[in-house]
């Protein structure tokens, strides 16, 4: 039986209303948990929010060494406001994957948001989150690919994640003048490694 608030969240993702998709996603999940539309239409939703909030992470800490003029191979410690940032996206993960713990993207984007939140402490719990995943699933082609991404110290930005082009602020200046790094397409991350 689904509820009708499936298919009103899904009639609202199809007008593009989006936060009114998130909150009837939330409202049938918890009206039916049982319910794999429900739990399936919840998971797909709110790891769209996971996702944004993960990039918003990645481009706050971006902002904050522009902004603190730190370069990409010195330790820092990350603002509170990016650490805020960073805990918003685990939190929405963490969310996604209380209601479907066994979902591979929301699983992926974990692992990704610990590796690319703190490369040396968090590498061996992605490594663990991706071989779990790879002993579930050892047809997905992707899931090696990645943990031989993280396995590998990247040589380009001496694993930082930053792009060595820009030093991770996504602009480079010529001529006196601020323009966008083509080489990461003003993300300021490492076109080699940074992308997880």
């Amino acid at each position: 039986m689904t509820s009708t608030k499936v298919a009103e969240a899904k009639a609202a993702l199809e007008r593009g209303e989006f936060d009114a998709a998130f909150i009837l996603s939330a409202e049938a999940q918890a009206e039916l948990p049982e319910d794999s539309e429900a739990r399936e239409l919840y998971a797909v939703i709110h790891l769209a929010k996971a996702i944004r909030l993960s990039d918003r992470a990645r481009e706050a800490r971006r902002l904050d060494l522009l902004h603190r003029e730190i370069d990409y191979d010195v330790e820092f410690q990350d603002s509170p406001e990016v650490t805020r940032a960073y805990d918003e996206a685990a939190a929405a993960i963490d969310d996604v994957l209380r209601v479907a713990p066994d979902h591979w993207k929301a699983r992926m984007l974990k692992a990704a948001l610990v590796f690319r939140r703190d490369r040396e402490s968090g590498r061996p719990q992605a490594l663990e989150i991706l071989h779990a995943l790879a002993e579930a699933d050892p047809t997905n082609k992707q899931i090696p690919f990645t943990i031989r991404k993280i396995e590998r110290p990247c040589v380009r930005c001496g694993d930082t994640g930053f792009c060595p082009h820009c030093k991770g602020r996504g602009q480079r200046r010529v001529l006196r003048m601020e323009r966008k790094c083509e080489k990461c397409y003003g993300r300021g991350i490492c076109p080699a490694c940074g992308v997880l």
